[in-house]
């Protein structure tokens, strides 16, 4: 019997109050574990032996084994109907075999319950027509949707849809339980989640998600069978979640000096979905995606998991988009969603890898992640496309020499380090802000103009050697087919063949002024995990 939800973007995600999505997590969460659990102990209340087993819960989905297909019902029909009370809007639906279910064929039960879950759904109307809007409903301040009621925000009165009001109600019960599993202080408190994160003029939403996670649990089901099956089943979600929660609690960690600049709106399974001040975003994935990788390795029950089915380590991938505070949130997650499957390239080019990507978003309407980075592929000729992007940012430990190593995330911090130093006659940055402007301008002409460009300002560096090693390692690099050497062609827009080259100037400035904010008040650098560090703004 599979109990789950659907459509969970579009319910966490469809007001841009922040508070309201916190509070729609919560009750997806809630719906996977709470009423599942509170469901089957009814069921099994008075009973001397159980007649309905918990094989996994989590949030938005429930394996479960029923003694026969009545009894299933019953718990399906207790988990939603408190939904239709407690969280109108909510898709959630369950199905039931019919039939009586071999212990040893238990992999291949689970495989036609999940078919038949998906076509239970492709029949099910959407969860809009619970709510149809009528010429005279008053649409929700928040989602647009026809409302069901009044909410106050001070002392001014908001009409809410039945859905938004819900998630409302249970905002800080979501903030609370996923502050409890990170780090409280750094968590938005409860009286300030109307208002967002702590930011010095730019934010960043982070989505992040493990690679090949689906295909393990596929495994699972060859791997095992009967009573085992299911045990390793259960034990690695398990696993998996206190994996996830371990990493980014680690990561979280690591920012000293700071109150109220995260808020969690998804942490379970292999995802996460956070908003944080953007100074320290950029370090808090990285590590994030670092110690996934670590954690996995050292947890038994995944380690045991993947020595059986002789897979390699479990890694992730994530994307960040940095945008204005007031930017709708919604259109904010879609691009980090898009960028986290950016870097999911990783798997084909070295699976023993993590990676990110990332891109500051200056424009004000939201647009495909092909059309945004569009101006930042210049092509050159007939022979070169020049993009302008260092992702995606690998971490991990690639080959030397393959593509995966040019994408090192320690080349990039090497950048921003040496672009970011203090100004000072002692120590100055290995280049000025007028020759940051000049290679700016002529990356965007291409390949050829930028070895000019290169030529010109390494005269004009206080340190001529030290910028051109600069400028050898970091303005253009060829970006290598894969182990064996070569450098890597694509067809391009115009339909032809080009060498591909990349650039990690116009990142690594992105990411300084992401480090350093733009608010009025944030004069000061920021170091690799967002305390402060030094006076001054980089260009």
């Amino acid at each position: 019997m599979i109990i789950e939800t659907g459509a969970n973007q579009a319910y966490v995600f469809a007001s841009n109050k922040q508070a309201v999505n916190v509070g729609a997590s919560e009750l997806i969460y809630r719906a996977g574990t709470e009423w599942v659990k509170n469901a089957v102990d009814d069921t099994n209340e008075g009973r001397e032996t159980p007649v309905v087993e918990i094989v996994v819960v989590a949030s938005g989905k429930a394996l479960l084994l029923a003694d026969d297909a009545d009894t299933g019902r019953d718990v399906i029909r207790a988990v939603t109907r408190r939904a239709i009370d407690e969280a109108p809007g909510l898709e959630i639906w369950g199905t039931v075999d019919p039939g009586p279910v071999n212990e040893a064929d238990l992999g291949k039960s689970l495989e036609q319950a999940y078919r038949r879950q998906a076509a239970w759904r492709s029949r099910r109307p959407s969860a809009l027509l619970r709510h149809p809007t009528l010429p005279f409903t008053r649409p929700c301040h928040y989602s647009g949707q026809p409302s069901t009621a009044l909410g106050y925000e001070g002392d001014t009165p908001y009409p809410r849809a039945a859905k938004v009001d819900a998630a409302w109600r249970r905002r800080n019960d979501g903030r609370d339980r996923m502050a409890g599993q990170l780090v409280d202080s750094a968590v938005v408190p409860t009286d300030r989640l109307n208002d967002g994160v702590s930011n010095a003029g730019w934010v960043a939403v982070m989505h992040a998600d493990g690679n090949g996670i689906g295909g393990v649990f596929r495994g699972i089901a060859e791997a095992y069978s009967g009573r085992e099956f299911l045990d390793r089943l259960a034990t690695f979600s398990t696993a998996l979640d206190e994996v996830t929660v371990a990493a980014l609690r680690h990561a979280v960690g690591q920012v000293a000096g700071r109150t109220g600049w995260l808020l969690p709106l998804v942490v379970g399974g292999d995802d996460v979905t956070v908003v944080m001040d953007a100074r320290p975003a950029f370090e808090v994935t990285a590590t994030f995606v670092e110690q996934f990788a670590r954690t996995a390795a050292d947890h038994p029950d995944i380690s045991r998991v993947l020595a059986d089915m002789d897979r390699p380590g479990l890694t992730a991938c994530a994307g960040i988009a940095y945008v204005k505070p007031h930017y709708p949130f919604s259109e904010a997650y879609e691009l980090a969603e898009k960028l986290c499957t950016s870097a999911k390239q990783i798997k084909q080019i070295d699976p023993s890898c993590g990676a990110l990507d990332f891109h500051v978003l200056h424009d004000s309407i939201g647009q495909h992640l092909d059309l945004v980075r569009t101006p930042l592929s210049v092509l050159d000729g007939d022979a070169t496309e020049l993009q302008l992007w260092p992702g995606p940012v690998v971490i991990g430990a690639p080959g030397g020499g393959s593509r995966a190593a040019a994408h090192d995330i320690a080349l990039l911090r090497a950048a921003v380090e040496e672009l970011g130093r203090r100004q000072s006659e002692d120590n100055p940055p290995v280049l000025s802000r007028s020759a940051l402007r000049r290679l700016r301008q002529a990356l965007l002409v291409g390949r050829t103009e930028a070895d000019r460009a290169r030529d010109q300002v390494t005269v004009w560096a206080p340190d001529p050697a030290a910028a051109s090693a600069f400028l050898g390692t970091h303005l253009l690099v060829p970006e290598p087919a894969g182990p064996n050497g070569g450098q890597l062609t694509r067809r391009s827009r115009d339909d032809k063949d080009r060498r591909v080259w990349f650039s990690r100037i116009f990142g690594a400035i992105d990411l300084i002024d992401m480090a350093t904010g733009t608010a009025p008040h944030a004069s000061r650098h920021t170091d690799r995990h967002g305390g402060q560090r030094r006076e001054g703004r980089a260009a």
